[in-house]
């Protein structure tokens, strides 16, 4: 732990110094400022923390050959892919690339370098007396440094599981516990995890009282945390904590284990917080609300040459500015688009799973059955198939199947032995299309490859609502229940997210998923397929992967003319429990002091 902190000290005292470091800054921080030059009025202040942004990572720009799929949504053959380590449950390779790789000094960090954020934004509170300025001024930089530094600890500790609460810039040897004890503000005590997440909470809330709910200059100012987002923050930091597996491990070892059960009072705040959030977001429409269907795209990706992603929807994430054919060759191309002589990049294919195809519900919101696989009709001359034209309107919006044309002059073979479907080891039927637009290749439509702009929001509200209505049932016990100042029931704010995508409505018994919470678990996987580790996070917060470990991992093969349907077995997953919760913490990390030890498995 020395090692790490001493190594923050260190990173944050070059930045003081006006090192390469402050290329990120608005306002360079030269060699000869000392801190009441930096930190004295708010113009220098705000140069200060804009150096925080950067360190905020997207899941999947910039991390070359990996995706957000950590939860086995998709499967590749390129054993340094998302899609080939998770499913096979590899998951030190998960910390070597992407978004919790651990390696900060490499070209594509992932959330890790939080430790960084949080030193800086720690020296920022610990200076803070010193800026002199407005009420509003000052608020806006307590806020940000409080979001920032809740905002990676929650990052790092939903992968990691329990670490400190790291509040203090530290200058000597702290050997800080990992499973710490902590009295909140509420007067409750609390230890690992839950210590940790509690902490997250208070400075959410916190920042949420003090940012503004909307930046004046939205333009220029777009990509700042806000109040709106901390609520939501502090709302998912709440229902995590509260989930079995986190309650599980809230106590003062690995080996200190607690009944894997929900906690309601958590799951309460949570909701009262979500609550909040979605009343804030009602009252502000001209900023905040869920995209139309027809513009749901907007959130993930423009072709206009102008305008980068960031919707009414978004609350927070990578504010990215790259564009054109280098970033879809670095992202898309490098991990979700086939023959690279067309599409770009070099075509590593992970692509989605029969298994999780089949979670997305039919149109009329029953399950999808197998017996469907196969059933082809005509309508007007031309053949449909009952399994991908008769689903969940997000479905097609997420996912590209056979015959599909991506392109005015391009089409997708995907049949068994189709060109696409040979072309650079493509295991299943399948592309991502969430996030790759139409007409947007080599062959169809070069402007619009060189215009092209990604992001994968980090928070959207779609969530809060989702969050809201987990958290509303987990703790009353009633789909019907209203918590907070938002007036809706757990069951209205999921339907308001189904309906938006012009899926039918569930009803309070959760449908046809035997349960209204199997329900909500399935809405998240569909509604957040491919984005941020969602689906990960979800099937270990409620120990379900342990239950799909040795799940048989399928692709569908038939023939060009649509028959012969059959699923077929690439692999079985391995999901080894208690293992496979958390992953593993740097080794040399875990040997600088006994209160620090290694998650349970990777000793």
């Amino acid at each position: 732990m020395r090692k790490i902190f001493y190594t923050l000290f260190f990173c944050a005292q070059i930045l003081l110094m006006g090192t390469s470091c402050t290329d990120y800054l608005s306002v360079p921080v030269e060699a000869d400022k000392n801190t009441e030059d930096i930190f004295g009025d708010y113009y220098n202040f705000q140069g200060f923390v804009d150096q925080l942004y950067p360190y905020v990572r997207d899941p999947i720009v910039n991390h070359i050959c990996y995706d957000a799929s950590y939860g086995g949504e998709t499967i590749g053959t390129t054993t340094w892919s998302t899609g080939y380590n998770a499913v096979r449950g590899l998951y030190k390779a998960l910390t070597t690339r992407g978004y919790y790789n651990i390696d900060g000094e490499g070209v594509a960090p992932g959330i890790w370098v939080g430790w960084k954020a949080i030193r800086i934004a720690n020296i920022g509170l610990e200076n803070f007396d010193l800026m002199k300025g407005t009420e509003e001024e000052k608020n806006k930089i307590k806020g940000q440094l409080l979001f920032m530094r809740a905002f990676f600890h929650q990052e790092i500790l939903a992968a990691w599981g329990s670490i400190p609460y790291v509040d203090k810039v530290l200058e000597d040897e702290f050997k800080l516990p990992r499973f710490a004890e902590y009295t909140a503000l509420d007067g409750n005590t609390y230890y690992g995890y839950q210590a940790c997440a509690v902490r997250v909470a208070e400075d959410m809330q916190e920042a949420s009282e003090l940012l503004p709910v909307v930046w004046d200059n939205d333009v220029a100012n777009r990509g700042r945390c806000t109040a709106l987002a901390a609520l939501a923050y502090k709302a998912r930091a709440l229902i995590y904590a509260a989930s079995p597996l986190m309650s599980q491990y809230s106590g003062t070892s690995p080996t200190d284990l607690k009944p894997a059960e929900v906690n309601k009072a958590l799951m309460k705040e949570a909701a009262e917080a979500a609550s909040e959030a979605i009343k804030m977001a009602e009252d502000n429409k001209t900023a905040y609300g869920l995209l139309d269907w027809d513009h749901y795209s907007d959130m993930f990706y423009t072709v206009d040459g102008t305008t980068i992603p960031w919707s009414k929807e978004t609350l927070w994430g990578k504010y990215n500015t790259l564009k054109g054919n280098g970033l879809i060759n670095n992202t898309l191309g490098r991990i979700h688009l086939p023959e690279s002589s067309v599409y770009g990049g070099n075509a590593v294919n992970c692509t989605p799973t029969q298994n999780y195809v089949d979670l997305f519900e039919m149109n009329d919101g029953t399950l999808y059955d197998k017996k469907y696989d196969g059933e082809v009709y005509t309508v007007n001359g031309e053949q449909k198939c009952t399994m991908w034209d008769n689903r969940d309107p997000r479905f097609r919006k997420a996912i590209y199947v056979d015959r599909d044309k991506p392109g005015d002059k391009t089409q997708l073979t995907l049949y068994t032995g189709g060109k696409t479907r040979s072309a650079d080891n493509c295991q299943t039927p399948y592309y991502i299309h969430k996030f790759w637009p139409y007409n947007c290749n080599k062959t169809d439509n070069g402007t619009r490859l060189n215009n092209f702009r990604m992001m994968v929001p980090l928070m959207r509200l779609a969530e809060v609502y989702l969050l809201y209505a987990e958290a509303v049932f987990q703790s009353e016990g009633n789909a019907n229940a209203i918590i907070g100042p938002c007036g809706i029931s757990a069951l209205a704010a999921v339907n308001k997210v189904r309906e938006r995508a012009g899926q039918d409505p569930t009803d309070a018994n959760g449908g046809y998923h035997n349960g209204f919470m199997n329900m909500i678990l399935n809405e998240r996987a569909v509604e957040f397929c491919f984005e941020a580790g969602q689906y990960w996070d979800d099937i270990r917060r409620y120990k379900l992967g342990e239950k799909m470990s040795k799940e048989a991992i399928q692709t569908l093969d038939f023939t060009k003319d649509w028959k012969n349907f059959a699923r077929r077995t690439l692999v079985n997953r391995t999901f080894d429990a208690p293992k496979h919760y958390w992953l593993p913490f740097p080794t040399n990390l875990t040997k600088m002091y006994p209160e620090f030890p290694q998650n349970t498995g990777w000793e």
